[in-house]
């Protein structure tokens, strides 16, 4: 306050967020900043928010459709509101849904973006009874009080427990809810702009047909849909308001690509193009590539050393050329936490179609890459001498859609050797969104050692597609990964090792059947892609560190299965084969030099994931709750009603024991949440226990109970720590002095 009270800007001052203060304590805070502001109270209210009392004005949050409510009286509720300080929703990127904004639906980007456009919809039609609203929040962040999961589907963009409300992921990758505000408030003569949803949905049908619910977000008064490139009009649509977006219902999809273009007074002034996996390709779709482009020739009279796909599998380009998967050259921040894997936080992919690329065979080179700061870097073993360092690019995210100048946006340098080669690279500035292009440098190597690094970012993240090194001297051989592999395959006819399992990839060697949706901890995976001819004998792998081994059974099959592996994941992968076809996935873990003997078909997906003692992503495994109905309770406690829910209640101060019998499906770790209501002002401790077959304490972890609100609930997560195997076990607090605790339920995880 004393360094911004003279601040203009400042035009309330706000006690505490979600206030839970005592009001003789808030009134005591509100007298000092009057004492520190003499304007406060007059023409600076002293606010706290949520219900917090002792102050000038309580701000609500409006979090309806979120946590309960109902979000189509948001217009009524800010009238009588006046300012609202936060109102947003859950997200996770990637994932997507179809049919429109479902309360009780996933957490899907479609419900997000949704539920936010509804509610400025709403809030521009009461505009002139009200002061505003604040949208929470640009940007999620790191958020290591909380047990979630991290911002997307797949596991390897987990950073930590993340609070992912966020318009922009942590690495600032823009969410489809981003373009949606853009389009109701981007000025449409300065920035016009149109946006597909969504560029992370390119799995969306397995078949052409009628399909419903296209959505293009525009500020443009006109947009028009085509299944093609330059053809196969699906009709011309008007701009309807703001807090309204561009829909297409009933039309038929027949190609992989959907384009759009947006209209100011009868011109274009803006594009944008997606295609989709499983479709048969456009008639046009020739017109995307650039014949003339020679960003993948190779230099002649140069001896390529190494090739490299950044973040991405083995891959071969549009000249022939072998660019080796993203394994062991590359380190990152998660160097410093050895229990998580070094592939997490660093990698993403686009799937948009790349300019300036001789033919769409080079695109997935582009559109694998690693993004990072300061940690980022690659090293390469070479002999000592003078190379080439060939550096290729592409910005994925910044200017999508059009509209957006987004020169200063990633500003970042490159090193080599640690000395800086480029200095405050401007992606979009070099070459505009998702356009190839290369960077060569000439470097000597040190220590028989090339090491690529991003000292720093001005702003943004760092991103890198693919590296290349060659030499004029024709007696330096090419180079090739010398660490060990993660499995040795014995015995595997017709296997071809892949890593870095993404969808879109064949199923099979010779087969255009590709994945459509896989769990969250099989992205990235290495897995074997067979010949799609019989296996006539069991496969058998050596596995070179501790292995999770993961196999897809077809679920129309698995009763005709007799051997399938004992350690069912509870998770599906799906591929395009007739329309559709599920997967039900099992788990066996083995030790480092193992011999994995599968008794497998070409009907089966085989993959491995490396063990790792990341925590686990809670919210992203199906939780088991258990309530007091199955609750044995000892002498003290009762089955009673309490702060409005049925629930085990402690009514004495000598020791009780209340148990909840669980069954576990799999072996895993597994968080314990157990959510309570505690209204006296001291905290109590007591004893939570995971009790195990033969009555073996498997877990006993101290636990406190501390003063509960009423209409609140209190929670708090344990997790075992280590695997436990599949089995029935106890769940036991062991507690004293506790009387008036009221345990609700607990939950599984």
């Amino acid at each position: 306050m004393i360094e911004r009270r003279n601040d203009p800007s400042v035009i309330l001052w706000g006690l505490q967020n979600e206030s839970k203060l005592p009001k003789d304590f808030a009134e005591e805070c509100t007298a000092l900043i009057r004492s520190l502001d003499p304007t406060a109270s007059k023409q600076r209210l002293v606010t706290t928010c949520n219900g917090g009392v002792g102050t000038d004005w309580d701000v609500p949050q409006n979090w309806t459709g979120t946590y309960g409510g109902n979000p189509a009286t948001y217009g009524e509720d800010l009238k009588k509101q006046i300012l609202v300080g936060e109102y947003g929703a859950w997200r996770t990127i990637d994932l997507h849904s179809e049919g429109g904004f479902k309360q009780d639906g996933p957490y899907s980007e479609n419900r997000f973006a949704l539920l936010m456009e509804q509610k400025i919809h709403l809030a521009e039609k009461v505009k002139d009874s009200l002061a505003g609203h604040f949208m929470w929040l640009l940007t999620s962040h790191d958020n290591p009080g909380r047990v979630q999961g991290g911002e997307g589907v797949r596991e390897l963009d987990r950073i930590g427990p993340v609070n992912y409300k966020g318009l922009l992921t942590p690495w600032e990758e823009p969410t489809d809810a981003f373009y949606m505000y853009r389009s109701n408030y981007a000025d449409k003569h300065k920035e016009p702009m149109v946006y597909i949803v969504s560029h992370t949905w390119p799995n969306r049908w397995m078949t052409p047909g009628i399909k419903d619910s296209i959505i293009v977000y525009s500020n443009c008064d006109e947009v028009e849909l085509f299944n093609d490139l330059n053809g196969l009009s699906l009709g011309r649509k008007k701009k309807n308001g703001i807090g309204t977006h561009f829909q297409w219902d009933s039309v038929n999809i027949r190609y992989n690509v959907l384009s759009a273009v947006g209209y100011i007074n009868d011109k274009i002034t803006a594009t944008d193009v997606i295609v989709l996996n499983h479709l048969p390709q456009s008639p046009n779709f020739k017109d995307f590539r650039d014949r003339y482009s020679t960003v993948l020739n190779p230099q002649k009279g140069y001896n390529y050393v190494y090739r490299v796909n950044c973040g991405g599998p083995d891959y071969r380009d549009g000249n022939g050329n072998i660019w080796q998967a993203d394994k062991n050259f590359t380190t990152s921040w998660t160097k410093d936490f050895p229990e998580v894997s070094e592939n997490f936080a660093s990698q993403r992919r686009t799937f948009s179609p790349i300019r300036g690329t001789a033919t769409a065979t080079d695109w997935g080179l582009f559109q694998t890459f690693r993004y990072g700061k300061n940690k980022l870097k690659y090293e390469f073993d070479i002999p000592e001498g003078e190379y080439l360092v060939e550096l290729y690019f592409i910005e994925p995210w910044l200017g999508i859609g059009g509209g957006m100048k987004a020169s200063g946006m990633r500003l970042f340098d490159v090193a080599i050797n640690d000395k800086t080669v480029l200095n405050d690279l401007d992606i979009w500035n070099e070459t505009g969104t998702n356009t190839a292009f290369k960077k060569i440098v000439k470097a000597t190597s040190v220590n028989e050692k090339i090491i690529i690094s991003f000292p720093e970012t001005k702003a943004g993240q760092a991103l890198i597609s693919a590296i290349a090194i060659a030499s004029l001297d024709n007696k330096v051989n090419p180079q090739i990964a010398v660490s060990v592999p993660p499995i040795h395959i014995r015995r595997c006819n017709g296997c071809n090792l892949q890593s870095w399992l993404d969808i879109g990839d064949k199923l099979y060697q010779h087969s255009v059947i590709s994945f459509n949706s896989l769990p969250s901890n099989l992205y990235g995976a290495d897995w074997l892609q067979i010949n799609d001819h019989q296996i006539d004998e069991p496969v058998s792998v050596i596995v070179n560190e501790d292995m999770d081994v993961f196999i897809g059974y077809k679920k129309s099959a698995l009763i005709t299965e007799p051997n399938k592996m004992p350690g069912n994941t509870n998770t599906e992968i799906v591929t395009d084969e007739k329309g559709s076809t599920v997967y039900e996935v099992f788990k066996q873990r083995y030790k480092k030099n193992s011999e994995v003997i599968l008794n497998v078909n070409e009907q089966n997906i085989i993959a491995f994931v490396p063990v790792n003692n990341m925590q686990p992503a809670y919210d992203l495994k199906p939780i088991t709750q258990y309530k007091a109905n199955v609750v044995k309770m000892s002498e003290g406690a009762f089955k009673d009603s309490a702060n409005g829910r049925y629930c085990s209640v402690v009514k004495t101060d000598n020791e009780v024991s209340i148990e909840y019998p669980i069954q576990i499906g799999v072996a895993d770790i597994y968080s314990i949440t157990m959510k309570y209501y505690y209204g006296n002002d001291h905290s109590v401790k007591g004893k939570l226990q995971l009790i195990g077959p033969g009555n073996t304490m498997m877990l006993e972890e101290e636990v406190s109970f501390t003063f509960t609100r009423d209409s609140k609930w209190n929670l708090f997560t344990i997790n075992t720590g280590s695997q436990i195997n599949a089995g029935n076990y106890i769940v036991r607090l062991v507690i004293e002095n506790a009387n008036g605790l009221a345990i609700s339920s607990i939950d599984v995880q």
